[in-house]
């Protein structure tokens, strides 16, 4: 099933590799956003099916903020991929029904498991 996904990541090259990496597995990436703010005005206009989350943003915003904000005011849910998910962040989490979380790098086989399990 194609999905209509955003893409929150403040690392440049990481975003670009994971917008490839959506794309080769069929999917359209809808908007892209480096920090919460920004992928919040994103999330509102172009309503994707799901977001790919960082936990550590750019302007020092949270990713795990935004997931929240997203489920309770629009029901998206997010696949959160960083190098910093602790048990506590999972826990936190737990109530926004998270998709998964990754841990960088993503592979195309980890994305693509992951993506199945929505």
């Amino acid at each position: 099933m194609t999905m209509r996904i955003m893409v929150v990541e403040d690392d440049a090259l990481i975003a670009l590799d994971m917008v490839g990496l959506l794309e080769e597995l069929g999917h359209e990436v809808v908007a892209e956003a480096a920090d919460a703010n920004t992928a919040w005005s994103r999330a509102e206009t172009s309503r994707p099916d799901l977001a790919l989350v960082d936990i550590r943003l750019a302007r020092n915003t949270d990713g795990g903020k935004l997931a929240l904000r997203l489920y309770d005011q629009l029901g998206i849910r997010s696949l959160f991929i960083s190098g910093s998910i602790t048990e506590d962040f999972r826990r936190d989490m737990a109530r926004v029904k998270p998709v998964g979380f990754l841990g960088k790098p993503v592979t195309r086989r980890t994305l693509g498991e992951a993506l199945k399990a929505t």
